[in-house]
């Protein structure tokens, strides 16, 4: 009897590391279990909320078909490398010396459709869907609390070198930019959209 028992304790010891395992799943399928029970019946629940649109302080693009927000780093020197690429690691860049909404002019907005992965931010890839807009696609810049919408009116590609997309405008529009195809920077990519 004594030999039984001392072969059972040492089967134990060479599984101990097993049953803590498969306890702690238990414990932790459990938690799962509870965890949506409680959101299935939160999301059960009906609630009452008044839908109220974000106000952005300073300045922000969204643009719904996209599903994209995104803040807008203003006055970005376009020709200093060092700069543009430190301001797209926090959001999309306005071109210095463009115009801003509200001013009457073109506005020009440039932002990465895809860069190294290893580099800081969250924005390496946020116009990389810029080719799905189409004519009559609304675009919403925020500026200082302000809500200015604009219609999609023109798609293009142009040359890297092609700087006419920077000119000042008789009237005002929004000039989205990036390298197209995503990945390469062979093309520029060029969405304009006139005020609603």
């Amino acid at each position: 009897m004594k030999i039984l028992l001392t072969k059972i304790l040492q089967n134990l010891k060479k599984f101990k590391y097993v049953i803590l395992g498969l306890l702690i799943l238990i414990i932790i399928g459990t938690f799962g279990i509870s965890q949506n029970k409680e959101d299935s019946t939160r999301a059960s629940t009906p609630t009452t909320t008044t839908e109220t649109k974000p106000q952005y302080t300073i300045f922000h693009l969204v643009i719904p078909k996209l599903d994209m927000s995104v803040p807008i780093i203003p006055d970005v020197d376009g020709n200093d490398k060092e700069e543009y690429f430190k301001s797209l690691e926090s959001g999309v860049a306005h071109y210095k010396g463009t115009s801003k909404p509200g001013d009457g002019s073109n506005i020009f907005i440039f932002g990465h459709s895809s860069f190294y992965w290893w580099s800081p931010g969250d924005y390496k890839e946020i116009f990389k869907t810029l080719s799905d807009l189409e004519e009559g696609d609304e675009i919403i810049v925020w500026r200082e609390g302000k809500e200015y919408k604009y219609k999609v009116t023109e798609t293009k590609l142009v040359s890297p070198t092609d700087v006419s997309v920077l000119k000042p405008t008789k009237t005002e529009q929004v000039t989205l930019m990036t390298c197209w195809p995503p990945g390469t920077t062979q093309r520029r990519l060029i969405i304009i959209a006139k005020p609603i």
